[in-house]
């Protein structure tokens, strides 16, 4: 099949020429969904992804250092290195079941969005190109991330760039939801938390005989911090765990919070102002306090003018795909703070389950997800990574 930069016939097409392969897709998203994968334990899934670029006939293909999973397509004149990247870490712990049930419309389980679904289609792409029989110039680097989530900051993708010998162009960040995502700019997160432990009875002082008042001190205190219009920052606190009874005063307690901005140096003026805030108030109730900051991304992006970002929308206009030109978490902030354009795509539409509901992806926007993501490999692969 021909389908070049702009041709946008041959984009609209590519659906329907995806038909014969979605039992196959859907198969791959239903086996890695229910192969377990918290952070530090991706190593089942890293072994299946790589059998899968065997059996497709990929030769250079293994594990890295840290534990990523690393294949390489080989294209005819290797003119460019093209990375294509899904993280393999789920927030769900390994205990939980996973099974994933297929319904007419929909495939539900832990994490099948994020990122089973990413992982199938990163990894099923040199299969899906011999399908349509499509060569391209360029190599393509395919990388399941591992240690992306929560405390792992991202370890897997860093380790990677940190160590890849080859030039990377351009890269795209595989995300299962949602459809029409388009980031090309990452907003600077940080993500910590603040731990109280109530000292022995000797040494307390008044206020310190519970953690939960301590800890509502400190986030008193947290939501005095001013906080400026522009350049958008916000702080959130999204969790807390302390006590174990109605009758017992709690000796120990969490609170999770993060720090966006659209600025670094907001983010690290905020920071030293929550670590004084904890400070003061261990010393004032006389407990052990400590903001323990475990995760930091970096704000930057390519311009909406970057030849990458055009031509991705021209792809979404092909497929009919209304973009979403917002910002979330994805490996897209390593690629950008080592100046490597990318974007991050997702694949179908869905709900990340909550306590009381699972995880869901829609089945027939799939076929058009990947059409989507052959799309803007096609276009890297003519020159849309070449600022020119």
């Amino acid at each position: 099949m021909d389908v070049g930069l702009g041709a946008s016939e041959q984009i609209r097409g590519l659906p329907e020429a995806l038909l014969p392969m979605r039992e196959r897709l859907l198969a791959n998203l239903v086996m890695i969904a229910q192969i377990p994968a918290p952070g530090g334990e991706e190593g089942q899934r890293v072994r299946f992804l790589l059998d899968r670029l065997t059996e497709a006939g990929v030769g250079d293909a293994s594990v890295d250092e840290v534990g990523n999973a690393v294949g390489r397509l080989h294209g005819k004149t290797g003119s460019r290195n093209i990375l294509l990247v899904s993280h393999l870490d789920t927030i769900f712990p390994a205990n939980l079941d996973h099974n994933v049930s297929v319904e007419a419309d929909r495939i539900i389980g832990p994490g099948v969005g994020d990122n089973a679904l990413g992982a199938a289609i990163v990894f099923m792409i040199p299969a899906v190109l011999e399908h349509l029989g499509i060569e391209l110039d360029s190599n393509v680097i395919l990388l399941g991330s591992i240690g992306s989530l929560g405390r792992g900051n991202h370890v897997g993708i860093r380790f990677f760039l940190d160590h890849v010998t080859e030039k990377v162009a351009c890269g795209i960040c595989v995300e299962g939801m949602q459809l029409g995502r388009l980031n090309y700019f990452s907003i600077g997160t940080a993500r910590g938390d603040v731990t109280c432990h109530v000292r022995p009875e000797p040494s307390r002082s008044y206020g310190s005989e519970s953690a939960l008042v301590v800890l509502n001190h400190i986030i008193n205190r947290i939501l005095g911090i001013s906080i400026p219009n522009r350049p958008y920052t916000v702080i959130r606190m999204g969790k807390m765990r302390v006590g174990v009874a109605y009758d017992v005063e709690p000796d120990h307690g969490e609170l999770g919070l993060e720090i966006v901005s659209h600025s670094d140096e907001m983010i690290d003026q905020i920071h030293r102002q929550i670590e004084d805030i904890v400070s003061e108030m261990s010393a004032r109730h006389a407990v052990e306090a400590h903001l323990d900051l475990f995760f930091k991304t970096q704000a930057g992006g390519i311009p909406f003018s970057h030849p990458l970002v055009k031509s991705v929308l021209g792809v979404m206009q092909s497929l009919g795909i209304e973009p979403d030109q917002g910002h979330s978490p994805s490996e897209l902030s390593e690629l950008i703070a080592r100046g490597i354009p990318a974007v991050t795509l997702g694949i179908t539409r869905g709900v990340r389950g909550r306590r009381r509901s699972p995880d869901y992806v829609l089945i027939d926007p799939i076929l058009t997800g990947v059409a989507q993501l052959l799309g803007a490999i096609l276009a890297i692969d003519k020159g849309a990574c070449d600022e020119d």
